[in-house]
């Protein structure tokens, strides 16, 4: 890879600076001004929801723990994605607990610790689910806040400029039939179950049977106008420079099934295409929340961000007996305590691990856990915390023939590297400005007959009853949603992900100089394992114990071993397996089930989409905020992140999250109008 050194003079003059006027780095100024609105954290959703609340004249005060790191190429080469990792200018550097199904390993978790939060440092993939996924959302809101794809879809184009990729550059389209398998015998039995756990005074499960499947009244038509926008902050675009492994890759992918997506931004996102990434091609930088959202409100006098400054603790004021009011937030600056006041609200942008963090100790959270921290329970909300979900992947490497164009390049050649370098500096494009594009989402039915399908389930099922007794509400509503959406063919179970060059995987992390390589993972979509993020200290700079609970359910490990054995198919298929000179990682005398179980838990790793902590559903089953983003209980404070994903979707998180923080900052302002 190049050096950060080579690649500042590639984008020194890339993007230009925007003088903040209003970037502080004083905490006693910011703490002597009472905001309107206190926004703690300046990442993805909090840039977001301050920005569009100072466009309407409101005063925000935003606290950031990182720093403003405008034209650093660390963050704006889009080539750089993942350099940030691990390098605490820019990452938390969280890591989880030891994880009991994949040999006791940590699994790290990097989110974004920079103005901008993990928009700098994602992977830059701007994709969308299934619109079904957002019709479950809506359904465990019981229909409340419009949370589904007509309520969502136009913050998602509120907040974007795409750029439709050139004709070049779109994937030849095949199209293949699926029909739609009946919900089996099997699934309906646990139904019975959930309602005679449930009683009938919850909820009516027939809403969550119909949130899987989908809505005929939602018709899509042309790509670009009824779905996408051009006129918000961040640029979605599309590669101009792509692998030559890419093209027999799609083809192989076509010929086991996976039909060409033209439109996967339209709801229906099964097949394989051509991912928009978050990038400004014009510029040839990452479009980011920073440079998206604050740099344009930057001089603005009503909008204010401390950098350098971690939230500790909100503080509250009793309202009658049955909720409390947010009135100051408790932050750390320079080892320093402050406050500062909110005359409206407050809006925990912290992420999903930050959020609940905070809520805990400040005495949300639940009563039990709390009291064990002599911490006092202003709100004895048990789901704080809980219902943790996240993308667990599974690498696969292989070595390529001889004379491959992938990103090994700039390892393997000095002077191409040097070349690649030169174009980027004088034009903003080529190998530098791509990103990985080719992305594939399909069902079980896909990769599995229905034979398979229905054992896999039936052991599914079972394993949920044994539990169902002890599961939240919120958690068997859940299972409902999932066990529906594995019998339609509409809703992804698994993400393919192609990597035309040499990643780390589960025992080869470095790798053979001159050797070009292709790297697919595995990425399951809908866990059915939970875990959770909670306190362990009542010291604030103490990061919380992370615990996705990796494969807890069987099931979960069942399709990931299925989808690793789909890419070993893949890769001997033509005209993919021509290109591939030998099986690099796990290799190719890895074939037994037992085998490449071993490989599964050696290389499973995060996708580094968490979310679920602060779940958008009722308190009664176990929701943290409601459907306007309120924490429940209390009048003013909301969460806006990826927290309040209540259930995960087929896509990576970003574009959603910007769209949630979208729609926050709408119903914030017209509760304030």
């Amino acid at each position: 890879m190049l050096s950060v050194v080579l690649l500042l003079a590639c984008s020194i003059s890339v993007r230009a600076v925007v003088v903040a006027r209003n970037l502080l780095d004083d905490p006693v100024t910011f703490a002597a001004t009472t905001y309107d609105f206190v926004v703690v954290g300046g990442g993805t959703a909090g840039l977001t929801v301050a920005a569009r609340l100072a466009e309407a004249h409101f005063t925000v005060g935003v606290l950031e723990a990182g720093q403003y790191r405008p034209n650093d190429p660390v963050i704006d080469v889009p080539k750089n994605f993942g350099t940030a990792v691990g390098n605490a200018n820019y990452d938390w550097i969280y890591a989880t607990v030891p994880q009991l199904n994949v040999n006791n390993r940590s699994i790290r978790h990097p989110r974004g610790k920079v103005l901008g939060g993990s928009s700098a440092i994602n992977f830059e993939m701007f994709n969308r689910p299934a619109k079904q996924e957002y019709s479950a959302w809506s359904a465990l809101n019981l229909g409340k806040g419009q949370w589904d794809w007509t309520g969502i879809l136009p913050y998602l184009k509120k907040s974007e400029t795409f750029t439709p990729p050139r004709p070049q550059d779109e994937f030849p389209t095949v199209s293949l039939n699926r029909r739609r398998s009946a919900l089996p015998a099997l699934v309906d039995e646990y139904l019975k179950y959930a309602r005679d756990v449930l009683g009938e005074s919850v909820v009516s499960l027939v809403d969550f049977v119909s949130a899987g499947f989908d809505d005929a009244s939602l018709v899509v038509d042309a790509r670009d106008d009824p779905f996408h926008g051009f006129v918000g902050p961040v640029k979605a675009s599309h590669n101009e420079w792509y692998s030559d492994v890419a093209n027999p890759f799609i083809a192989t992918m076509n010929s086991l099934g996976i039909s060409t997506n033209d439109e996967p931004d339209s709801g229906n996102n099964i097949g394989i295409y051509n991912c928009p990434a978050s990038v400004d091609r014009s510029a040839g930088v990452r479009s980011y929340a920073a440079p998206a959202y604050f740099a344009p409100n930057s001089a603005s006098a009503n909008l204010v961000v401390l950098t350098g400054a971690q939230a500790t603790k909100v503080n509250f004021a009793a309202i009658g007996t049955a909720s409390v009011a947010a009135k100051s937030v408790n932050f750390l600056s320079g080892g320093t305590q402050y406050t500062v006041q909110a005359r409206k609200e407050i809006i925990l942008s912290g992420g999903v691990f930050n959020s609940p963090q905070v809520l805990e100790l400040s005495g949300v959270g639940d009563k039990s856990r709390l009291q064990g921290f002599g911490i006092e329970s202003i709100l004895d909300l048990p789901g704080v915390g809980e219902n943790l979900q996240d993308h667990a992947m599974v690498p696969l490497s292989f070595k390529l023939t001889d004379g491959h164009h992938t990103w090994d390049e700039l390892r393997n050649n000095a002077t191409f590297a040097a070349e690649a370098a030169a174009q980027y500096a004088a034009t903003q494009n080529g190998i530098l400005a791509s990103t990985i594009s080719v992305l594939s989402f399909f069902p079980l039915q896909t990769f599995l007959n229905q034979t398979a399908v229905e054992s896999t389930v039936s052991s599914l099922i079972s394993d949920l009853t044994q539990s169902i007794t002890s599961s939240s509400a919120l958690r068997i509503l859940q299972n409902v949603v999932q066990l529906v959406w594995l019998q339609n063919r509409r809703i992804p179970q698994l993400e393919i992900v192609m990597i035309p060059g040499f990643n780390p995987t589960g025992t080869v992390t470095v790798p053979t100089a001159g050797t070009s390589y292709l790297t697919v993972a595995a990425v399951l979509q809908h866990p059915f394992s939970r875990g959770s993020v909670h306190i362990t200290s009542t010291d604030p700079v103490a990061k919380p114990a992370v615990d996705p609970n990796y494969l807890s359910v069987a099931f979960d490990k069942a399709v990931l071993l299925e989808g690793i054995k789909f890419i070993r198919k893949l890769a001997s298929t033509e005209p993919l397996a021509s290109h591939i000179a030998s099986f690099n990682d796990p290799p190719a005398s890895s074939t037994t089930d037992e085998q490449l179980e071993q490989y599964l838990k050696l290389g499973l790793e995060s996708l580094k989409h968490p979310v679920g902590t602060c779940a958008m559903a009722p308190r009664e089953i176990g929701g943290v905020v409601s459907e306007q983003l309120l924490v429940h209980g209390t009048v003013n404070l909301r969460v806006v992140d990826a927290s309040v994903f209540p259930l995960h979707i087929s896509a990576h998180a970003q574009s959603t999250t910007y769209a949630i923080a979208e729609k926050a900052a709408d119903t914030i302002k017209l509760a304030h109008a």
